[in-house]
């Protein structure tokens, strides 16, 4: 609802000793105005052919001067009154908008209103938002919002966090996020007959942090500040998240056993391990996901690779009660050389007796080194190759098996997008099966959705995007993700990417993010985000953990915000009690706390 015009709230003139423009102009505060840096406000004016024009900005810098002094002594003079002179203060505000849509300055001499209400909501353009989501807030505490239709892909798609690690708290924004749009109300109305089937795939990259999303903060319920700043959001009673399920890989010291978690701050039945059986990776053609180094498309690896991946799928067969094992054979007459031709659906399985049989990935790194030798090996598995190239495709699988091969073998359970919200636990792997990871479950959700329409939503949240998709060199992941970038708005897949240095992914990822939020940035770097203005390069490298900009196409400045201290856990050591009656009645007793001393 459309909160009613308040009386104004005079600031002071448009300077008149300065040129206004119509991006820029200055004020001259009243002595009694108090204006910060951030507010919004509005100047109206009545133009020569009786038409009333508004003018909306928000303050970017204050300065203060005593006019009438020379020189600094003067200073003490004219405030002991024996030399005459007039302090006074300035704003500068840049123009955000004007209605009626009139490219023109404005007066000079007019005066300078508070934005409230209202004239704050067109100020924000949330008039013309018909989908608004709260993303923050402003320096007074009310709510800054989005247009939910550049996030939905319907306009545009995706969300890019930029800010320094540790300091910019990314991922905490990016939970935020999640968090208005499956938890609140807002969401809920945004998502529509969608929102019981939307989903999120949130990777899980440093420590156990985001395994606890479940939990409710157990600091949460004495800090009063962030409960106002929820309330202030419409979320009145916040708390962890309801539909989580949590996904860790298998430990390296049990392979064999399904249910053996790498999890250290969660009981092992809490969570679900995941992992691919050998037909999976077979059929699905993840070998591809296991050669994404530069080095990889510099040589010819990359092209053997390409080769064995085809003849694994032209050869593989499902062994008979095998639990997703396989056995390589000899393909069935006139199988395709084109993987994207190949289909293993209909083939019969077969029995242990015939062909090698694969249970796990050691099993077929010993089958790729026999078939892959460069003196006794298969040639029709070696693309014609030379044998220094065949070497060096041997060294890598083998590499590979310490790394990875833990991931892959009978009986694993794949990651099912069955909640609202999975987290996927990554940050004990090895790069290489980081990288793996994130590109096979990427390649399932884009696949999934490839014809399916746009609707129900997915979206995918990763830290260090650089590492999967840096602006120098190409592999099959950053391809992938390019491809999400590019195309994966009209499919309903919608990247929430984080890094510290938007120069360190490729242009198109971050091109093509309709939202753009930066934290604190560091100062060498800040002047290269082209999106901030002058004045907020300088700020963005002393902001505090919780305070954001955020940029996005339907308003044409970066709108500084902070967002409140999270009711769910974002941290092992904010994790509180699972018993949800118990977390309700803290998390109740609380804001009634809360009201009565905000009422005070």
């Amino acid at each position: 609802m459309t909160n009613p015009v308040q009386t104004p709230t005079r600031l002071g003139l448009v300077d008149g000793a300065v040129p206004a423009t119509s991006s820029r102009f200055f004020c001259v505060l009243d002595d009694d105005a108090v204006v910060q840096l951030d507010d919004l406000i509005c100047v109206s004016q009545r133009l020569p052919n009786g038409e009333d024009v508004t003018h909306y900005g928000i303050v970017v810098e204050e300065s203060g001067q005593i006019e009438g002094a020379e020189w600094a002594s003067d200073t003490q003079r004219i405030a002991d009154q024996t030399m005459p002179g007039q302090p006074i203060r300035r704003a500068e505000v840049q123009i955000l908008r004007t209605v009626p849509e009139l490219w023109l300055a404005p007066r000079s001499g007019a005066e300078v209103h508070a934005a409230r209400g209202a004239e704050r909501e067109r100020a924000l353009f949330a008039d013309q938002m018909t989908e608004r989501l709260p993303v923050g807030l402003d320096q007074a505490g009310e709510p800054i919002w989005a247009d939910f239709s550049f996030m939905n892909g319907e306009k545009g798609g995706h969300v890019s966090i930029t800010g320094i690690s540790g300091v910019a708290t990314k991922t905490s924004y990016a939970t935020f996020l999640l968090y208005q749009l499956f938890e609140t109300e807002h969401g809920r109305r945004l998502l529509g007959q969608q929102a019981p089937n939307a989903r999120a795939l949130v990777f899980n990259v440093k420590g156990e942090d985001l395994m606890h999303l479940d939990r409710p903060n157990r600091r949460f319920a004495a800090d009063l500040e962030a409960q106002a700043g929820w309330a202030a959001m419409g979320v009145d009673q916040p708390g962890q998240f309801r539909s989580v399920r949590i996904y860790a890989p298998r430990s390296r010291s049990a392979q064999q056993h399904a249910t053996a978690a790498d999890v250290q701050s969660r009981p092992h039945n809490e969570v679900r391990v995941y992992g691919w059986t050998p037909f999976e990776f077979i059929r699905d053609g993840l070998l591809r996901f296991c050669f994404t180094e530069e080095e990889d498309r510099r040589t010819q690896v990359g092209f053997i690779e390409q080769r064995v991946r085809v003849q694994l799928a032209r050869h593989c067969y499902l062994l008979e009660h095998g639990d997703g094992a396989v056995v390589i054979d000899d393909p069935p007459q006139g199988t395709s050389y084109n993987f994207e031709r190949i289909s293993l659906a209909g083939r019969p399985e077969r029995s242990a007796g015939g062909g090698t049989v694969i249970r796990d990935f050691s099993d077929l790194a010993d089958f790729l080194v026999t078939v892959c030798d460069p003196a006794d090996g298969d040639p029709a598995w070696q693309a014609g190759v030379q044998q220094g190239t065949l070497a060096a495709f041997v060294r890598r699988v083998l590499a590979l098996q310490p790394r990875m091969g833990h991931l892959v073998a009978t009986g694993a359970e794949r990651v099912a997008l069955d909640e609202h919200v999975t987290v996927v636990d990554i940050h004990t792997l090895h790069d290489a099966a980081q990288r793996f990871v994130v590109g096979a479950l990427l390649d399932a959700v884009f696949a999934e959705k490839q014809g399916a329409g746009r609707e129900p939503l997915r979206f995918i949240v990763l830290d260090e995007l650089n590492k999967y998709a840096p602006r120098q060199g190409q592999s099959p992941l950053k391809e992938l993700l390019v491809d999400i970038a590019e195309r994966g708005r009209s499919l309903g897949v919608l990247l929430i990417g984080a890094q510290q240095s938007a120069h360190d992914i490729d242009a198109a990822i971050f091109r093509n993010a309709a939202l753009k939020v930066a934290g604190r940035l560091d100062a060498s770097e800040a002047s290269e985000y082209r999106f901030l203005s002058a004045e907020l390069r300088e700020r963005a490298a002393r902001f505090l953990p919780g305070t954001m900009v955020l940029d996005q196409p339907l308003i044409p400045a970066p709108i500084p915000l902070r967002f409140p201290f999270p009711s769910y856990a974002t941290n092992v050591a904010e994790a509180g009690a699972a018993d949800p009656q118990a977390a309700a009645a803290a998390t109740d007793d609380a804001f009634d706390r809360a009201a009565g001393h905000f009422a005070g």
